[in-house]
């Protein structure tokens, strides 16, 4: 559960924090100054580990080739920094810059500190139209450009090939169907006592979305939705289809409930999960795993779910704004997109990358594994940039975890869910 929170943390705010973070310095005093003719603005963050080298490094780049601005990127914990952000808005103490989980965006939107970038898009010459349009709905509000995408991500299947040769499966062939995901699960349970075949996140956590984002693409893949049109939209008979089917693999004793490193300790043979964990796992798992698309309940219905974060600026003086946005154009820009997903393992947020054959030929000669995640890029889903995403995830997760541990029914724990998803909506 560590690793997915690190990365999928949403806006949740904490009522308490203790600010001056270790490491953090007091933006009213260090951040948007001006040191020896230089911009000096800050970056506000939450990469850790190798996400965290990777960041420094592009920032390094951009000071050595912009001597007349220096960033000072300013790591925050990711489950601190929406809350470190409002606090900043609350004292008018806000970074120049800053870089969040796109479940936040909503919120940031409609604070009206961010600063509207449609005219440093042209003044940059940012190829706006290269971005994927659904990534570029989380920076958009009443027609104006907020924010853009930095990163994405998706989740794709994840297997153990070793486990597959011992159960006597071929490790090159993944479950495409949900049917050969169950059939498959069966046979390593089976054969290997003491495993289980797949698992997925069963738990609600501390704020619901590690739940809601695994479910959401079988929701989608079966022809159900999690919210349209401003109302819950599962309770219908394909989410029945989608539920019924994981709760179905947690009754046959198929896939564990309450746990969430099964795969990685070599106990599951197969989980969903993120591109990023391919670089996690190439170097701390002791088998062989390959990755394929989400196995789907009929042909070419693919859908996964998209992730990332997107990179805004706060209104400030004009020096600062003007520099704020060229660091924006800087990481956004293709080059050091290409660059950022090769250390980070994220996914192209624009098409001029994700065709690039440099790229290309980096991930067929470097770390083929990837090619699953670019591939399913285009069957990603945009979940709704809205003020209310975050509590609506929370009060569904608290619904359906009940259904995982046979608490509830299936029918049950949706109709429970629709009615708690309407009324977070309705706030």
């Amino acid at each position: 559960m560590k690793r997915f929170l690190k990365t999928l943390v949403t806006s949740v705010l904490c009522i308490s924090i203790v600010f001056g973070f270790s490491g953090c310095s007091d933006s009213s005093k260090t951040s948007d100054s001006n040191k020896g003719g230089k911009t000096v603005i800050e970056f506000w963050h939450y990469w850790d580990g190798n996400n965290g080298k990777a960041i420094n490094e592009l920032v390094d780049n951009f000071n050595k080739e912009n001597e007349d601005i220096e960033v000072k990127p300013i790591f925050i914990p990711g489950d601190q920094l929406m809350t470190k952000i409002q606090a900043g808005i609350s004292s008018k103490t806000t970074p120049a810059l800053a870089a969040a989980d796109i479940s936040g965006m909503a919120k940031l939107r409609s604070s009206g500190e961010l600063l509207e970038l449609d005219s440093y898009i042209k003044e940059n010459n940012i190829n706006i139209d290269s971005f994927y349009p659904s990534l570029l709905e989380y920076g958009k509000q009443d027609g104006k450009v907020y924010s853009l995408p930095v990163s994405t991500n998706n989740l794709a299947l994840f297997y153990n090939k070793d486990m597959f040769k011992k159960a006597g499966l071929d490790p090159d062939n993944p479950p495409k169907t949900w049917e050969e995901l169950e059939k498959y699960s069966e046979t390593i349970s089976n054969k290997i006592p003491g495993t289980y075949g797949f698992e997925f996140f069963t738990q609600v956590g501390d704020n619901g979305e590690g739940l809601t984002w695994q479910l959401q693409p079988y929701l989608w893949q079966a022809g159900a939705d999690f919210i349209k049109d401003g109302k819950a939209a599962f309770n219908k008979e394909e989410g029945e289809k989608a539920l019924n089917f994981l709760v179905g693999l947690i009754n046959k004793k198929l896939a564990p409930v309450g746990s969430w490193d099964d795969f990685s300790k070599g106990t599951c043979a197969m989980v969903v999960d993120g591109s990023w964990m391919v670089g996690i796992w190439k170097d701390s798992v002791n088998f062989d795993f390959g990755t394929a698309m989400i196995p789907t309940p009929e042909e070419n219905k693919y859908a996964t779910n998209m992730g990332g974060e997107q990179i805004f600026a706060f209104k400030k003086g004009d020096k600062e704004n003007k520099a704020a946005a060229k660091f924006i154009a800087y990481m956004t820009d293709t080059k050091t997109q290409i660059e950022w997903d090769k250390k980070t393992f994220f996914m192209p947020i624009r098409k001029e990358v994700a065709e690039n054959q440099e790229y290309m030929d980096w991930i067929k000669d470097t770390e083929p594994r990837l090619m699953t995640f670019v591939e399913q890029q285009k069957y990603a889903h945009a979940r709704p940039s809205i003020l209310e995403y975050p509590s609506a995830s929370l009060a569904f997760a608290k619904e359906i975890e009940k259904c995982y541990y046979g608490k509830v029914s299936v029918k049950e724990a949706l109709s429970n869910a629709e009615k708690a998803v309407n009324s977070a909506l309705e706030k």
